[in-house]
Order: C-alpha cells, then structure tokens, then sequence
C-alpha cells in the first residue's frame, strides 16, 4: 500500500523498525502509532493497519532521490489503492481498525485476496 504523504518509497529507520517490530509481535495497534508518528492520519493509519490485519504487507525502502521516480512507479503497478480498499471494507460493514480484532488465518487471507482478484 502506497501511504498518502509518506509515500511507498520512505526512509529506512524508525517507522521500518517499529512496523516490522509490530509485525513480528502481532502488534498492529504500534502500525496505527507509528503510522500517525510519521504523519499519516488516523483514518488512512486505521485503513492500512486493518491491510496487514487482511494479510497485506507495507513496503519500504531507502532509495537514492535519482531512483525514487522510477521506483516509485513500478510499486504503484503493484500497489492497493487505499481509498477503493476502505470503500471495500466499509461496504463489508467495517468501520474502523480494532487492535482486538484478531488476525486472518492463512484461509482468510487466501479468500480475500481471491475477492480483490476478481475486480
């Protein structure tokens, strides 16, 4: 997922380390704080924290500035729309992350990404 004012493409460093840290964990709720830390609101925070509840992941890298175009356009080939994926959820009934809510199984995951396939 590509996040609005940080971009896919940031700088390696805290937000790396505490969103793998919470990854690891289990910890998505530390995803939403270290999400807002970096600027991020708590609306779009909440969207992407719920992604890697789905089973999605986050992606960053440290790029030279000279590479940031170019790289920045091959992860938006790949990319979630994140405003289409939280109309999704909304519609499905959701309403905002739950840091109670526990993760998808390896089921869950495989059928909702064979949802979003069919698009």
């Amino acid at each position: 997922m590509a996040i609005p004012g940080v971009g896919p493409v940031v700088a390696a460093g805290w937000l790396v380390s505490t969103l793998a840290g919470a990854a690891a964990g289990g910890v998505a709720g530390s995803v939403v704080g270290a999400l807002t830390q970096a600027g991020v609101s708590k609306e779009d925070a909440d969207i992407y924290a719920e992604g890697l509840r789905r089973g999605g992941a986050v992606v960053s890298a440290r790029v030279a500035d000279t590479d940031a175009s170019r790289l920045q356009a091959i992860m938006d080939r790949s990319s979630v729309n994140v405003r289409e994926r939280a109309a999704a959820y909304r519609q499905a009934g959701w309403q905002s992350f739950d840091v109670n809510q526990s993760p998808y199984t390896a089921d869950q995951v495989r059928k909702e990404r064979e949802m979003y396939m069919r698009r």
